[in-house]
């Protein structure tokens, strides 16, 4: 029945190169920063709840008249401080509900590239499909996934810093450092940590998105999509070298960065669009009359 719908768009031919290039999910992506940063205040405010007991027992112990006393007594408290930001941390993360968020960012995903492959399959092979058919089983496995490797990932940024600042101090008062210059360290640090938490959500939706269109693509009976750059200064120059160019699902191409001092350096990692880190590439469908199989709702004849 699909065939027969879809057939004289193919105009005689196997194959059909779409046109539409889905648009990239931005409002998804602008509420994970949202999330992540509100994250990240979270840990702000627990970590200047907790500094001013860290930085005392860092004074007492710089008073010491034994060095290894004083650092032993310095080790027990800052230990005893950050188990209590972490745990202060963990039941605050609670309360901001953050698995219920990165879920609720997952869906408005899920519905932007629904909306999105909808539009090209109308476009490009003239027909509506039955929506109800992306909400089975099949795609929200994918998106339960995603959801539980990312509030794992958003959790593991502070507990990574938190291990970093204890580490901080401890050295600091090793190597004689002042109380002035732990504490910038640790600011520095924390912004460290909240650009790795926006660079997270920007990486993420990417690849969201990205496992949403290979489904999408591959349930239809797509082997092949052509790879398409958002063409700005952004792109990689790896990624501007596959623009245009088509590749099979089966065989994703290899990564590349260039070097000024080696020239090209092959990563050995094969990505498809979306799955290299921070990739605002789509893939473009290529649909084979032989193997084309979407829900199709209604068709709207096609003049050959």
């Amino acid at each position: 029945m699909v065939k027969e719908a879809v057939q004289g768009k193919f105009k005689g031919t196997r194959s059909l190169k779409s046109k539409v290039t889905p648009r990239y999910p931005e409002s998804a992506e602008r509420e994970f920063k949202r999330v992540a940063n509100g994250y990240m205040k979270l840990l702000n405010q627990t970590l200047k709840e907790h500094l001013p007991a860290i930085m005392d027992a860092y004074k007492k112990a710089q008073r010491k008249d034994s060095r290894y006393d004083g650092m032993n007594d310095l080790a027990s408290k800052v230990r005893q401080e950050f188990q209590k930001i972490a745990e202060k941390l963990e039941k605050r993360l609670g309360d901001y509900g953050i698995h219920n968020l990165v879920e609720r960012i997952g869906r408005l995903t899920k519905t932007s590239s629904l909306r999105e492959w909808k539009r090209v399959c109308k476009e490009a092979l003239g027909i509506d499909l039955a929506e109800d058919y992306y909400n089975g089983d099949f795609y929200e496995e994918a998106l339960r996934r995603w959801v539980d490797e990312n509030v794992l990932k958003i959790k593991s940024i502070p507990n990574d810093s938190l291990g970093t600042m204890r580490e901080i101090v401890l050295s600091g008062f090793q190597k004689g450092r002042t109380i002035t210059d732990i504490s910038k360290e640790i600011q520095a640090e924390y912004k460290v940590s909240k650009e790795k938490a926006l660079m997270l959500a920007r990486d993420q939706i990417g690849t969201l998105n990205s496992q949403i269109s290979k489904l999408q693509q591959q349930d239809a009976g797509c082997t092949k999509y052509r790879w398409k750059t958002v063409h700005d200064s952004r792109v990689r120059d790896c990624h501007q070298s596959f623009d245009g160019k088509i590749f099979s699902w089966d065989d994703p191409p290899e990564i590349w960065y260039k070097t000024k001092t080696r020239g090209i350096v092959h990563t050995g990692r094969r990505c498809h669009p979306g799955e290299d880190y921070c990739c605002r590439c789509a893939a473009i469908p290529v649909f084979d009359i032989n193997t084309i199989n979407v829900p199709m709702e209604k068709a709207v004849k096609i003049k050959g």
